[in-house]
């Protein structure tokens, strides 16, 4: 992944395309040695203990499945917690499943007071994002769209169900704006990736390094070629 690309250019496809995702994140698997040390750990404990771990959760979860009532008279789903070795306390899959049930049957609407907000909100955003987009290699994907509009009000929505709620309120928009936010934060971050010296000839030739450079270069002139 050539972070000096946009996202478009590095996974070969169109941004009407990519328009159509409500969330993306770019997550690059980088070299950390205390991270990749964790996560090593982890892994070979899981493989070591995957069998005692089963036998211990067949053992102490509850199987059978949960009506209403019980989730009702459960505190907090209290009731249905497990704790495991580290003192957390675990949401079974019977009170997940009937969270999720439950959620799907709210279909949230826009008040008539959230509307004027969400409005105004989406044009300081494209404001906002068509001056920075100006600035950024990325911008072609982090610039505000109609289509992201779109996007916001199914988040704020989705945010709304998992309230119980029918209709949408102003901090889910303010949740909905702000995972909008981070997503396109993480396109929008750049690595040096220890370049040096050869930052003034990146930014010579525009925010391309020298190989990405003549790489275009001979592609450019094979396409011509044909």
């Amino acid at each position: 992944y050539n972070r000096r690309k946009s996202l478009s250019e590095n996974v070969n496809l169109p941004n009407s395309l990519l328009s159509r995702f409500d969330l993306m994140f770019l997550i690059l698997d980088v070299a950390d040695v205390d991270r990749d040390m964790a996560l090593a750990r982890h892994v070979t404990y899981v493989h070591q203990n995957e069998g005692t771990e089963s036998a211990k959760k067949s053992d102490t979860v509850d199987t059978v499945p949960m009506d209403e009532d019980d989730i009702d008279d459960a505190e907090d789903f209290g009731e249905s917690e497990q704790v495991d070795d580290n003192g957390k306390q675990d949401i079974s899959s019977n009170v997940l499943r009937e969270y999720i049930s439950r959620a799907r049957k709210h279909q949230p609407v826009v008040p008539e007071d959230v509307a004027p907000y969400i409005v105004e909100a989406y044009v300081s955003l494209r404001a906002q994002g068509t001056a920075e987009g100006r600035k950024q290699k990325n911008g072609d994907q982090t610039v505000m769209t109609p289509r992201q509009l779109l996007s916001i009000l199914r988040l704020s929505q989705g945010l709304a169900r998992l309230r119980f709620s029918d209709y949408v309120a102003r901090e889910d928009v303010d949740e909905a704006i702000r995972l909008t936010h981070m997503s396109k934060s993480s396109l929008m971050e750049h690595d040096d990736g220890g370049l040096g010296d050869q930052n003034s000839s990146k930014r010579k030739w525009g925010g391309e390094d020298v190989t990405s450079r003549i790489f275009n270069i001979i592609r450019d002139f094979s396409t011509s070629s044909r």
